[in-house]
């Protein structure tokens, strides 16, 4: 039995199969790619943002309109598609606010949605100057044209109030982490706590009506005061890691205090800080469209998002596309927004498969 087993040919090795190595990020594209949630999203910001920037090319030669220019003789014009079907839809909210939702005449929706229906192929096939997609607004100007042009606007803000909130408040948060428990923390603490108490609602109206100040001076002004919560949140990470070996090692070798900051800890809270990137762009887009519907941030006649819903106040039951229009925009752009930043959080999470 011996000899056999020893005169017997060696069974073929197994080929060694190759393992790739996976980065972090390589790990973390990986997990973004399979999200088809947060790719949709990626999709959806992309058109928001290319609508935005081709504003000028497309209100000029697709539109046919100039976001400024006013006609009074066509004052809230509902959507040439729904010309016909704009009587019908008056006739079924009026009924309805005079008898009850119980008596309203639900039976016109037939005609209302095939006269909008017939509508839309002498829009697709008019030329430029011919169709207001969206209807317009108190001041005869076309709504959609100006949805677009308010794009530019709201966020061009967002982006100019994350960058400055965040360099502001990554700057504090490391400083406040690294000295923490000591008077520079102590005097950073006593900074952000005066300025989170004051209310910032009414100071940013009061500044707003003070200054009237443009996109960038808005900017500025959500900035300046929006950095509070991400320094907390930066320095509660960097006091966790400012006592761990690598931190030590690098102060052993005679790394500077700046070099310790930004090249050892910063990375480390890498991923806390894209994530918070990007809610705030989220959060200054609206609350520029907010300061603007009260009539303290960006005026007319450049348009926002913002000013365009101010300008709708007691018109939704006679002109809604006034309010819907706007209010689509904001609620695509800051939903698309929110779900990249949900989506970042999970894959930047090693924990999270």
């Amino acid at each position: 039995m011996a000899q056999d087993a020893l005169g017997s040919p060696r069974q073929a090795a197994k080929p060694i199969q190759e393992v790739k190595e996976q980065t972090y990020w390589g790990a973390v594209r990986s997990k973004l790619l399979r999200d088809k949630i947060t790719m949709a999203a990626v999709v959806l910001l992309i058109f928001m943002i290319a609508i935005s920037l081709a504003a000028p090319w497309l209100a000029e030669n697709v539109l046919g309109f100039d976001p400024t220019d006013t006609n009074l003789r066509n004052r809230n014009a509902p959507p040439t598609w729904a010309d016909a079907a704009w009587p019908k839809f008056q006739q079924f909210t009026r009924t309805c606010q005079a008898d009850g939702v119980a008596h309203c005449p639900w039976s016109l929706w037939g005609e209302i949605l095939s006269d909008s229906a017939a509508g839309l192929p002498a829009c697709l096939t008019a030329g430029p100057g011919n169709c207001h997609w969206l209807g317009t607004d108190q001041a005869g100007r076309d709504v959609l044209s100006r949805g677009l042009y308010g794009g530019r606007i709201s966020l061009r803000i967002g982006l100019y109030v994350a960058g400055l909130s965040m360099t502001l408040g990554i700057v504090v948060g490391l400083i406040s982490g690294y000295y923490a428990a000591t008077f520079v923390d102590d005097v950073i603490n006593a900074i952000v706590q005066t300025l989170g108490s004051i209310p910032l609602l009414f100071l940013l109206i009061i500044l707003s009506r003070v200054f009237q100040p443009g996109p960038e001076g808005l900017a500025f002004l959500l900035g300046i005061f929006g950095w509070m919560g991400t320094s907390r949140l930066i320095r509660g990470q960097i006091f966790s890691i400012r006592e761990r070996e690598y931190i030590i090692a690098s102060r052993a070798i005679g790394a500077s205090i700046w070099r310790i900051m930004f090249r050892h800890m910063l990375p480390n809270v890498s991923s806390i800080v894209i994530v918070i990137g990007v809610f705030n762009i989220a959060g200054a887009i609206i609350a520029e469209a907010g300061l603007s519907y009260l009539g303290v941030g960006i005026g007319p006649p450049r348009p926002s998002w913002g000013n365009m819903m101010q300008g709708s106040l007691g018109n939704f039951t006679d002109a809604p596309w006034l309010v819907l229009a706007p209010g689509l925009f904001i609620f695509l752009t800051t939903l698309s927004i929110y779900l990249i930043g949900d989506g970042l959080r999970d894959a930047l999470d090693p924990w999270v498969k």
